[in-house]
Protein backbone atom coordinates (compact mmCIF):
# COMPACT_ATOMS: atom_id res chain seq x y z
CA UNK A 1 0.00 0.00 0.00
CA UNK A 2 1.01 3.91 -0.63
CA UNK A 3 3.01 5.38 1.69
CA UNK A 4 2.24 9.09 3.63
CA UNK A 5 5.52 10.55 1.45
CA UNK A 6 4.04 9.58 -1.82
CA UNK A 7 0.61 11.68 -1.00
CA UNK A 8 1.17 14.71 -2.47
CA UNK A 9 2.39 13.57 -5.57
CA UNK A 10 -0.65 11.47 -6.05
CA UNK A 11 -3.13 14.42 -5.19
CA UNK A 12 -2.32 16.55 -8.20
CA UNK A 13 -2.06 13.17 -10.51
CA UNK A 14 -5.51 11.58 -8.81
CA UNK A 15 -7.79 11.58 -11.82
CA UNK A 16 -4.69 10.46 -13.90
CA UNK A 17 -4.00 7.64 -11.82
CA UNK A 18 -7.63 6.64 -11.91
CA UNK A 19 -7.65 6.72 -15.48
CA UNK A 20 -4.58 4.35 -15.81
CA UNK A 21 -5.53 2.28 -13.36
CA UNK A 22 -9.26 1.63 -15.61
CA UNK A 23 -7.28 1.08 -18.62
CA UNK A 24 -5.53 -1.59 -17.00
CA UNK A 25 -8.79 -3.22 -15.66
CA UNK A 26 -9.72 -3.23 -19.03
CA UNK A 27 -6.62 -4.51 -20.87
CA UNK A 28 -6.59 -7.14 -18.46
CA UNK A 29 -9.83 -8.30 -19.31
CA UNK A 30 -9.93 -8.06 -22.71
CA UNK A 31 -6.05 -10.57 -22.21
CA UNK A 32 -8.79 -13.03 -20.84
CA UNK A 33 -10.92 -13.39 -23.37
CA UNK A 34 -9.45 -16.82 -24.91
CA UNK A 35 -8.33 -18.13 -21.99
CA UNK A 36 -10.19 -21.87 -20.77
CA UNK A 37 -13.76 -21.80 -19.10
CA UNK A 38 -15.66 -23.81 -17.18
CA UNK A 39 -16.76 -27.50 -18.77
CA UNK A 40 -14.52 -26.89 -21.95
CA UNK A 41 -15.00 -29.65 -23.92
CA UNK A 42 -16.95 -31.87 -20.87
CA UNK A 43 -19.91 -33.18 -22.42
CA UNK A 44 -22.92 -33.90 -21.85
CA UNK A 45 -23.15 -31.18 -19.35
CA UNK A 46 -19.83 -29.10 -20.00
CA UNK A 47 -20.06 -26.03 -16.99
CA UNK A 48 -20.83 -22.99 -15.74
CA UNK A 49 -19.90 -21.16 -19.01
CA UNK A 50 -22.80 -23.56 -20.97
CA UNK A 51 -25.08 -23.04 -18.30
CA UNK A 52 -25.05 -19.02 -19.20
CA UNK A 53 -25.30 -19.69 -22.65
CA UNK A 54 -28.03 -21.91 -22.33
CA UNK A 55 -30.20 -19.55 -20.39
CA UNK A 56 -29.77 -16.62 -23.25
CA UNK A 57 -30.88 -19.95 -25.82
CA UNK A 58 -33.61 -20.37 -23.08
CA UNK A 59 -35.04 -16.79 -22.60
CA UNK A 60 -34.58 -15.87 -26.37
CA UNK A 61 -36.54 -18.92 -27.86
CA UNK A 62 -39.39 -19.58 -24.65
CA UNK A 63 -42.32 -17.11 -22.89
CA UNK A 64 -41.34 -15.33 -19.72
CA UNK A 65 -44.02 -17.69 -17.29
CA UNK A 66 -41.91 -20.83 -19.01
CA UNK A 67 -38.04 -19.64 -18.45
CA UNK A 68 -38.26 -21.44 -14.86
CA UNK A 69 -40.84 -23.99 -15.37
CA UNK A 70 -39.77 -27.92 -16.88
CA UNK A 71 -41.49 -28.25 -20.39
CA UNK A 72 -40.90 -29.73 -23.78
CA UNK A 73 -38.38 -26.99 -24.83
CA UNK A 74 -37.17 -26.56 -21.53
CA UNK A 75 -35.59 -29.27 -19.70
CA UNK A 76 -34.50 -28.10 -15.94
CA UNK A 77 -32.08 -30.94 -15.59
CA UNK A 78 -29.93 -29.65 -18.28
CA UNK A 79 -28.89 -26.42 -16.41
CA UNK A 80 -32.72 -24.89 -15.60
CA UNK A 81 -32.66 -21.91 -14.97
CA UNK A 82 -32.58 -21.41 -10.71
CA UNK A 83 -30.70 -17.66 -10.78
CA UNK A 84 -33.08 -14.52 -9.72
CA UNK A 85 -35.15 -12.84 -12.64
CA UNK A 86 -33.25 -9.96 -12.94
CA UNK A 87 -30.34 -12.76 -13.75
CA UNK A 88 -32.98 -14.46 -16.48
CA UNK A 89 -33.55 -10.52 -17.87
CA UNK A 90 -29.53 -9.78 -17.97
CA UNK A 91 -29.49 -13.58 -20.14
CA UNK A 92 -32.24 -12.19 -22.49
CA UNK A 93 -30.47 -8.81 -23.31
CA UNK A 94 -27.75 -10.64 -23.77
CA UNK A 95 -28.48 -13.30 -26.12
CA UNK A 96 -30.70 -10.77 -27.85
CA UNK A 97 -27.70 -9.35 -28.99
CA UNK A 98 -26.15 -12.58 -29.31
CA UNK A 99 -29.02 -13.54 -31.81
CA UNK A 100 -27.43 -10.72 -34.06
CA UNK A 101 -23.96 -11.22 -33.98
CA UNK A 102 -23.95 -15.08 -33.18
CA UNK A 103 -27.51 -16.46 -33.99
CA UNK A 104 -26.24 -19.81 -33.80
CA UNK A 105 -25.53 -19.66 -29.87
CA UNK A 106 -28.93 -19.28 -29.31
CA UNK A 107 -30.86 -21.66 -31.70
CA UNK A 108 -33.20 -23.46 -29.53
CA UNK A 109 -32.27 -26.73 -28.57
CA UNK A 110 -29.28 -26.80 -31.63
CA UNK A 111 -27.13 -24.60 -29.82
CA UNK A 112 -26.18 -26.98 -27.01
CA UNK A 113 -22.80 -27.67 -25.99
CA UNK A 114 -21.41 -25.25 -29.07
CA UNK A 115 -17.81 -23.89 -28.23
CA UNK A 116 -17.03 -22.17 -31.34
CA UNK A 117 -14.35 -19.27 -31.46
CA UNK A 118 -17.47 -16.42 -32.22
CA UNK A 119 -19.35 -17.92 -29.78
CA UNK A 120 -16.67 -17.71 -26.85
CA UNK A 121 -15.38 -14.46 -27.47
CA UNK A 122 -19.02 -12.92 -27.71
CA UNK A 123 -19.61 -14.46 -24.33
CA UNK A 124 -16.74 -13.34 -22.79
CA UNK A 125 -17.30 -9.71 -23.98
CA UNK A 126 -20.05 -9.48 -22.30
CA UNK A 127 -18.72 -10.12 -18.96
CA UNK A 128 -16.61 -7.62 -19.57
CA UNK A 129 -19.33 -5.30 -20.66
CA UNK A 130 -21.29 -5.85 -17.20
CA UNK A 131 -17.95 -4.81 -15.55
CA UNK A 132 -17.86 -1.90 -17.36
CA UNK A 133 -21.04 -0.97 -16.92
CA UNK A 134 -22.11 -2.61 -13.27
CA UNK A 135 -19.01 -3.69 -11.33
CA UNK A 136 -16.58 -0.85 -11.98
CA UNK A 137 -18.72 2.20 -11.57
CA UNK A 138 -20.18 0.45 -8.65
CA UNK A 139 -16.87 -0.54 -7.20
CA UNK A 140 -15.83 4.01 -7.98
CA UNK A 141 -18.76 4.71 -6.26
CA UNK A 142 -18.41 2.42 -2.87
CA UNK A 143 -14.62 4.09 -2.13
CA UNK A 144 -15.64 7.20 -2.98
CA UNK A 145 -18.41 7.37 -0.67
CA UNK A 146 -16.49 5.57 2.18
CA UNK A 147 -13.50 7.45 1.78
CA UNK A 148 -15.47 11.03 1.44
CA UNK A 149 -13.79 11.82 4.68
CA UNK A 150 -10.31 10.90 3.78
CA UNK A 151 -8.27 13.94 2.56
CA UNK A 152 -5.46 11.81 0.66
CA UNK A 153 -5.94 10.05 -2.44
CA UNK A 154 -3.27 7.11 -1.70
CA UNK A 155 -6.33 5.44 0.31
CA UNK A 156 -8.69 5.88 -2.65
CA UNK A 157 -6.20 4.48 -4.63
CA UNK A 158 -5.42 1.79 -2.99
CA UNK A 159 -9.01 0.63 -2.31
CA UNK A 160 -10.33 1.15 -6.11
CA UNK A 161 -6.80 -1.54 -7.68
CA UNK A 162 -7.84 -4.16 -5.66
CA UNK A 163 -11.89 -3.64 -6.70
CA UNK A 164 -10.74 -3.11 -10.28
CA UNK A 165 -8.07 -5.43 -10.31
CA UNK A 166 -9.25 -8.25 -8.02
CA UNK A 167 -7.89 -11.19 -8.48
CA UNK A 168 -10.38 -13.45 -7.53
CA UNK A 169 -13.28 -12.23 -9.31
CA UNK A 170 -10.76 -12.18 -12.60
CA UNK A 171 -10.57 -16.09 -11.54
CA UNK A 172 -14.36 -16.60 -11.55
CA UNK A 173 -16.02 -14.37 -13.84
CA UNK A 174 -13.20 -14.21 -16.55
CA UNK A 175 -12.42 -17.60 -16.03
CA UNK A 176 -14.42 -20.51 -14.76
CA UNK A 177 -17.24 -18.01 -16.56
CA UNK A 178 -19.88 -16.30 -14.05
CA UNK A 179 -21.50 -12.98 -13.87
CA UNK A 180 -20.67 -12.32 -9.78
CA UNK A 181 -19.60 -8.71 -10.96
CA UNK A 182 -23.14 -7.57 -11.68
CA UNK A 183 -24.54 -8.86 -8.23
CA UNK A 184 -21.73 -7.67 -6.11
CA UNK A 185 -21.43 -4.32 -8.38
CA UNK A 186 -25.04 -3.50 -6.87
CA UNK A 187 -24.23 -4.37 -3.95
CA UNK A 188 -21.35 -2.02 -3.82
CA UNK A 189 -23.37 0.82 -5.22
CA UNK A 190 -26.05 -0.14 -2.07
CA UNK A 191 -23.02 0.79 -0.06
CA UNK A 192 -21.93 3.37 -1.42
CA UNK A 193 -25.50 5.33 -1.39
CA UNK A 194 -25.05 3.99 2.45
CA UNK A 195 -21.95 6.09 2.95
CA UNK A 196 -23.87 8.82 1.82
CA UNK A 197 -26.91 8.61 3.72
CA UNK A 198 -29.16 7.33 0.82
CA UNK A 199 -31.03 4.82 2.63
CA UNK A 200 -33.69 4.68 0.00
CA UNK A 201 -31.25 4.33 -3.39
CA UNK A 202 -29.33 1.82 -1.26
CA UNK A 203 -32.49 -0.70 -0.83
CA UNK A 204 -33.36 0.07 -4.55
CA UNK A 205 -29.74 -1.21 -5.29
CA UNK A 206 -29.30 -4.09 -2.69
CA UNK A 207 -32.81 -5.51 -3.81
CA UNK A 208 -31.37 -5.62 -7.03
CA UNK A 209 -28.36 -7.41 -6.25
CA UNK A 210 -29.96 -10.09 -4.03
CA UNK A 211 -32.59 -10.63 -7.30
CA UNK A 212 -29.53 -10.74 -9.80
CA UNK A 213 -27.63 -13.46 -7.63
CA UNK A 214 -29.52 -14.91 -3.98
CA UNK A 215 -25.64 -15.25 -2.85
CA UNK A 216 -26.33 -11.44 -2.39
CA UNK A 217 -28.37 -12.78 1.09
CA UNK A 218 -24.93 -12.75 2.58
CA UNK A 219 -25.22 -9.03 2.82
CA UNK A 220 -28.86 -8.51 3.95
CA UNK A 221 -28.34 -9.00 7.94
CA UNK A 222 -26.06 -5.74 7.50
CA UNK A 223 -28.11 -3.77 4.96
CA UNK A 224 -31.42 -4.08 7.71
CA UNK A 225 -29.79 -3.15 10.64
CA UNK A 226 -27.53 -0.58 8.59
CA UNK A 227 -30.91 0.88 6.95
CA UNK A 228 -32.96 0.44 9.94
CA UNK A 229 -30.34 2.51 12.05
CA UNK A 230 -30.28 5.18 9.51
CA UNK A 231 -34.01 5.48 9.37
CA UNK A 232 -34.40 5.78 13.41
CA UNK A 233 -31.76 8.28 13.95
CA UNK A 234 -33.66 11.06 14.15
CA UNK A 235 -35.77 9.56 16.81
CA UNK A 236 -38.68 7.37 17.01
CA UNK A 237 -41.69 9.44 15.14
CA UNK A 238 -39.45 10.14 12.03
CA UNK A 239 -37.81 6.72 12.29
CA UNK A 240 -41.28 4.70 11.80
CA UNK A 241 -42.34 7.02 8.22
CA UNK A 242 -38.87 6.28 6.97
CA UNK A 243 -38.84 2.51 7.63
CA UNK A 244 -42.43 2.38 5.84
CA UNK A 245 -41.11 3.99 3.00
CA UNK A 246 -38.16 2.03 2.96
CA UNK A 247 -40.19 -1.10 2.80
CA UNK A 248 -42.33 0.18 0.39
CA UNK A 249 -39.41 0.93 -1.86
CA UNK A 250 -38.07 -2.74 -1.28
CA UNK A 251 -41.28 -3.98 -2.18
CA UNK A 252 -41.77 -1.74 -5.29
CA UNK A 253 -38.61 -3.35 -6.77
CA UNK A 254 -39.45 -6.46 -6.18
CA UNK A 255 -43.04 -5.96 -7.74
CA UNK A 256 -41.30 -4.32 -10.77
CA UNK A 257 -38.41 -7.00 -11.13
CA UNK A 258 -41.64 -9.47 -10.52
CA UNK A 259 -43.86 -8.04 -13.10
CA UNK A 260 -44.04 -11.00 -15.54
CA UNK A 261 -44.82 -13.54 -13.41
CA UNK A 262 -46.99 -11.39 -10.57
CA UNK A 263 -49.18 -10.47 -13.70
CA UNK A 264 -50.73 -13.62 -13.98
CA UNK A 265 -53.80 -14.45 -12.62
CA UNK A 266 -53.36 -16.93 -9.69
CA UNK A 267 -49.67 -15.86 -9.34
CA UNK A 268 -48.90 -17.97 -6.60
CA UNK A 269 -48.06 -20.90 -8.75
CA UNK A 270 -45.17 -19.07 -11.06
CA UNK A 271 -44.04 -16.57 -8.28
CA UNK A 272 -43.87 -20.22 -6.22
CA UNK A 273 -41.90 -22.02 -9.22
CA UNK A 274 -39.29 -19.13 -9.49
CA UNK A 275 -38.88 -19.07 -5.45
CA UNK A 276 -38.57 -23.08 -5.98
CA UNK A 277 -35.79 -22.85 -8.58
CA UNK A 278 -33.79 -19.79 -6.39
CA UNK A 279 -33.70 -22.01 -3.44
CA UNK A 280 -33.25 -25.38 -3.72
CA UNK A 281 -32.41 -26.66 -0.32
CA UNK A 282 -32.52 -30.36 -1.33
CA UNK A 283 -29.05 -29.92 -2.94
CA UNK A 284 -27.09 -30.49 0.47
CA UNK A 285 -25.14 -29.22 3.18
CA UNK A 286 -22.38 -27.72 1.00
CA UNK A 287 -20.89 -27.93 -2.47
CA UNK A 288 -17.69 -29.51 -3.85
CA UNK A 289 -15.42 -29.02 -1.54
CA UNK A 290 -15.55 -25.50 -0.16
CA UNK A 291 -13.33 -23.76 3.07
CA UNK A 292 -16.53 -23.39 5.25
CA UNK A 293 -17.01 -24.84 9.02
CA UNK A 294 -19.29 -27.79 7.69
CA UNK A 295 -17.07 -28.83 4.88
CA UNK A 296 -14.09 -29.06 7.13
CA UNK A 297 -15.29 -30.71 10.21
CA UNK A 298 -16.56 -33.44 7.64
CA UNK A 299 -13.17 -35.14 7.99
CA UNK A 300 -14.30 -36.06 11.53
CA UNK A 301 -18.01 -35.68 11.53
CA UNK A 302 -20.77 -36.64 8.45
CA UNK A 303 -23.40 -33.89 10.01
CA UNK A 304 -25.63 -34.57 6.83
CA UNK A 305 -25.46 -38.27 7.01
CA UNK A 306 -26.32 -37.79 11.17
CA UNK A 307 -28.99 -35.60 10.76
CA UNK A 308 -31.73 -35.03 8.02
CA UNK A 309 -31.47 -31.72 5.80
CA UNK A 310 -34.37 -29.78 7.50
CA UNK A 311 -32.59 -30.15 10.70
CA UNK A 312 -29.33 -29.26 9.19
CA UNK A 313 -30.54 -26.11 7.74
CA UNK A 314 -31.95 -24.79 10.73
CA UNK A 315 -28.63 -25.57 12.67
CA UNK A 316 -26.86 -24.02 9.87
CA UNK A 317 -29.20 -20.57 9.89
CA UNK A 318 -28.89 -20.89 13.44
CA UNK A 319 -24.79 -20.69 13.83
CA UNK A 320 -24.92 -17.95 11.12
CA UNK A 321 -27.19 -15.32 12.77
CA UNK A 322 -24.95 -16.15 16.09
CA UNK A 323 -22.37 -15.27 13.86
CA UNK A 324 -23.05 -12.30 12.17
CA UNK A 325 -25.04 -10.64 14.64
CA UNK A 326 -22.56 -8.79 17.08
CA UNK A 327 -20.95 -6.82 13.70
CA UNK A 328 -24.38 -6.20 12.54
CA UNK A 329 -26.09 -4.93 15.76
CA UNK A 330 -22.98 -2.29 16.08
CA UNK A 331 -25.01 -0.44 13.35
CA UNK A 332 -27.18 0.82 16.49
CA UNK A 333 -23.95 2.52 18.18
CA UNK A 334 -24.56 6.86 18.50
CA UNK A 335 -20.90 7.04 16.58
CA UNK A 336 -22.29 4.92 13.90
CA UNK A 337 -20.11 5.61 10.30
CA UNK A 338 -19.75 4.40 7.09
CA UNK A 339 -16.73 2.32 8.45
CA UNK A 340 -19.41 0.50 11.19
CA UNK A 341 -21.86 -0.12 8.14
CA UNK A 342 -18.62 -1.76 5.93
CA UNK A 343 -17.10 -3.80 8.31
CA UNK A 344 -20.75 -5.60 9.39
CA UNK A 345 -21.30 -5.99 5.43
CA UNK A 346 -18.08 -8.10 5.67
CA UNK A 347 -18.62 -9.73 8.82
CA UNK A 348 -22.34 -11.03 7.71
CA UNK A 349 -20.79 -12.20 4.58
CA UNK A 350 -18.10 -14.08 6.26
CA UNK A 351 -20.44 -15.77 8.16
CA UNK A 352 -22.72 -16.55 5.73
CA UNK A 353 -20.06 -18.08 3.94
CA UNK A 354 -18.45 -19.77 7.27
CA UNK A 355 -21.70 -21.63 8.78
CA UNK A 356 -24.47 -21.21 6.53
CA UNK A 357 -26.33 -23.97 3.63
CA UNK A 358 -25.67 -24.77 0.69
CA UNK A 359 -22.24 -22.96 0.17
CA UNK A 360 -19.81 -23.59 -2.80
CA UNK A 361 -16.07 -22.42 -3.07
CA UNK A 362 -17.02 -20.12 -5.31
CA UNK A 363 -18.98 -17.80 -3.00
CA UNK A 364 -15.91 -16.69 -1.45
CA UNK A 365 -16.40 -13.64 -3.32
CA UNK A 366 -19.23 -12.31 -1.83
CA UNK A 367 -17.05 -11.35 1.82
CA UNK A 368 -13.54 -10.94 -0.20
CA UNK A 369 -14.14 -8.17 -3.21
CA UNK A 370 -16.32 -6.32 -0.22
CA UNK A 371 -13.28 -6.34 1.86
CA UNK A 372 -11.59 -4.60 0.42
CA UNK A 373 -13.47 -1.63 1.59
CA UNK A 374 -12.25 -2.68 5.07
CA UNK A 375 -8.71 -0.64 4.96
CA UNK A 376 -10.51 2.79 3.71
CA UNK A 377 -12.88 2.39 6.91
CA UNK A 378 -10.43 2.49 9.47
CA UNK A 379 -8.95 5.10 11.09
CA UNK A 380 -5.32 6.51 9.88
CA UNK A 381 -3.14 4.26 13.14
CA UNK A 382 -5.09 0.68 12.28
CA UNK A 383 -5.59 1.48 8.24
CA UNK A 384 -1.85 -0.33 6.98
CA UNK A 385 -2.89 -3.33 9.32
CA UNK A 386 -6.17 -3.75 7.79
CA UNK A 387 -4.54 -3.28 4.40
CA UNK A 388 -2.28 -6.40 5.13
CA UNK A 389 -4.74 -8.78 6.56
CA UNK A 390 -6.91 -8.09 3.18
CA UNK A 391 -4.80 -8.57 0.64
CA UNK A 392 -3.03 -11.18 2.76
CA UNK A 393 -6.84 -13.06 3.11
CA UNK A 394 -7.54 -12.41 -1.53
CA UNK A 395 -4.20 -14.57 -1.88
CA UNK A 396 -5.78 -17.41 0.56
CA UNK A 397 -9.49 -17.22 -0.88
CA UNK A 398 -7.46 -17.61 -4.52
CA UNK A 399 -5.53 -20.54 -2.86
CA UNK A 400 -9.03 -21.74 -1.49
CA UNK A 401 -10.47 -22.34 -4.97
CA UNK A 402 -7.64 -24.14 -6.19
CA UNK A 403 -9.56 -27.37 -6.30
CA UNK A 404 -12.38 -25.66 -8.81
CA UNK A 405 -9.28 -24.65 -10.95
CA UNK A 406 -8.11 -28.30 -11.32
CA UNK A 407 -11.74 -28.80 -12.39
CA UNK A 408 -11.56 -26.41 -15.28
CA UNK A 409 -8.25 -26.35 -16.26
CA UNK A 410 -7.56 -22.65 -15.33
CA UNK A 411 -3.60 -23.19 -13.80
CA UNK A 412 -1.83 -20.40 -16.08
CA UNK A 413 -4.63 -17.79 -15.15
CA UNK A 414 -4.44 -19.07 -11.58
CA UNK A 415 -0.76 -18.91 -11.62
CA UNK A 416 -0.71 -15.69 -12.82
CA UNK A 417 -2.84 -14.14 -9.95
CA UNK A 418 -1.48 -15.86 -7.34
CA UNK A 419 2.37 -14.64 -8.21
CA UNK A 420 0.78 -11.10 -9.17
CA UNK A 421 -1.16 -11.17 -5.70
CA UNK A 422 1.79 -12.94 -3.80
CA UNK A 423 3.86 -9.95 -5.28
CA UNK A 424 1.54 -7.02 -3.38
CA UNK A 425 1.53 -9.02 -0.18
CA UNK A 426 5.30 -9.18 -0.12
CA UNK A 427 5.31 -5.32 -1.00
CA UNK A 428 2.39 -4.45 1.67
CA UNK A 429 4.16 -7.11 4.62
CA UNK A 430 7.12 -4.82 5.17
CA UNK A 431 7.56 -5.36 9.31
CA UNK A 432 9.26 -8.34 10.73
CA UNK A 433 6.11 -9.42 12.60
CA UNK A 434 4.00 -9.70 9.00
CA UNK A 435 6.84 -11.02 6.99
CA UNK A 436 7.33 -13.99 9.17
CA UNK A 437 3.43 -14.63 9.45
CA UNK A 438 2.86 -14.24 5.50
CA UNK A 439 6.59 -16.53 4.87
CA UNK A 440 4.88 -18.93 6.82
CA UNK A 441 1.59 -18.68 4.76
CA UNK A 442 3.63 -19.11 1.55
CA UNK A 443 5.33 -22.46 2.94
CA UNK A 444 1.86 -23.99 3.57
CA UNK A 445 0.65 -22.86 0.01
CA UNK A 446 3.78 -24.19 -1.67
CA UNK A 447 3.72 -27.39 0.48
CA UNK A 448 0.23 -27.97 -0.32
CA UNK A 449 0.66 -27.89 -4.06
CA UNK A 450 3.69 -29.75 -3.73
CA UNK A 451 2.05 -32.45 -2.36
CA UNK A 452 -1.12 -32.54 -4.73
CA UNK A 453 0.97 -32.33 -7.77
CA UNK A 454 3.59 -35.21 -6.73
CA UNK A 455 1.93 -37.56 -5.01
CA UNK A 456 -1.48 -39.98 -4.93
CA UNK A 457 -3.85 -39.51 -2.21
CA UNK A 458 -4.66 -42.70 -0.40
CA UNK A 459 -7.18 -44.91 -2.05
CA UNK A 460 -9.96 -45.05 1.08
CA UNK A 461 -9.02 -41.23 1.61
CA UNK A 462 -9.57 -39.83 -2.52
CA UNK A 463 -10.35 -35.89 -1.33
CA UNK A 464 -7.50 -35.85 1.47
CA UNK A 465 -5.20 -33.11 -0.37
CA UNK A 466 -7.99 -31.16 -1.63
CA UNK A 467 -8.73 -31.06 2.10
CA UNK A 468 -5.58 -29.43 2.91
CA UNK A 469 -6.70 -26.45 1.00
CA UNK A 470 -10.20 -26.75 2.49
CA UNK A 471 -9.41 -27.08 6.13
CA UNK A 472 -6.11 -24.54 5.90
CA UNK A 473 -8.03 -21.97 4.15
CA UNK A 474 -10.99 -21.96 6.61
CA UNK A 475 -8.88 -21.32 9.66
CA UNK A 476 -7.44 -18.17 8.15
CA UNK A 477 -11.30 -17.17 6.99
CA UNK A 478 -12.35 -17.83 10.39
CA UNK A 479 -9.34 -16.21 12.06
CA UNK A 480 -10.20 -13.41 10.36
CA UNK A 481 -14.06 -13.24 10.71
CA UNK A 482 -13.57 -13.45 14.62
CA UNK A 483 -10.43 -10.63 14.48
CA UNK A 484 -13.08 -8.58 12.95
CA UNK A 485 -16.24 -8.93 14.86
CA UNK A 486 -13.47 -7.85 17.86
CA UNK A 487 -12.34 -4.77 16.04
CA UNK A 488 -16.53 -4.14 15.46
CA UNK A 489 -16.87 -4.43 19.06
CA UNK A 490 -14.03 -2.57 20.20
CA UNK A 491 -15.23 0.49 18.09
CA UNK A 492 -12.54 0.53 15.41
CA UNK A 493 -14.33 1.71 12.73
CA UNK A 494 -17.03 4.20 14.48
CA UNK A 495 -16.92 7.25 13.45
CA UNK A 496 -14.33 10.38 15.88
CA UNK A 497 -13.44 6.90 17.13
CA UNK A 498 -9.58 8.60 17.17
CA UNK A 499 -8.42 12.23 16.26
CA UNK A 500 -5.73 10.47 13.63
CA UNK A 501 -8.79 9.69 11.35
CA UNK A 502 -7.80 11.48 8.20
Amino acid sequence: MNSDGDLGAMEKNRNWIILVLFIAAITIRCMMLMMPHSGEGKPPMYGDYEAQRHWMEITNNLPVLDWYKNTADNDLQYWGLDYPPLTAFHSYICGAVGKLCVPEMVELHASRGIETYNTKVFMKLTVLLSDLFVYLPGAYYAVSGVAFSYKHTAVFVDALTLLWLHPCLLLIDHGHFQYNSVSIGLALFAVGAMARHRYLLASVFFTSSFLFKQIALYYAPAFFFGILALCMRDGFFVGVPNVLMTGLVVVGTVAVIFYPWLATLPATDDVGQVLHRMFPFSRGLFEDKVANFWCSVSVAVKFQRIFDLSVMLKVATGCTVVSLLPACLCNFRARYGSGTFVASVVASACSFFLFSFHVHEKSILFPIVMSALVPVAMPKENRQEAAKVVIILTFISLFSMYPLVVKDNLHVLYTSLMLATAAACELTCQSEAWLQLWRGIICVVVACHFIHAAFEPPERLPDLWTMMFTISSFCCFAAATIALTVAQLKCAFDLKYNPKWE
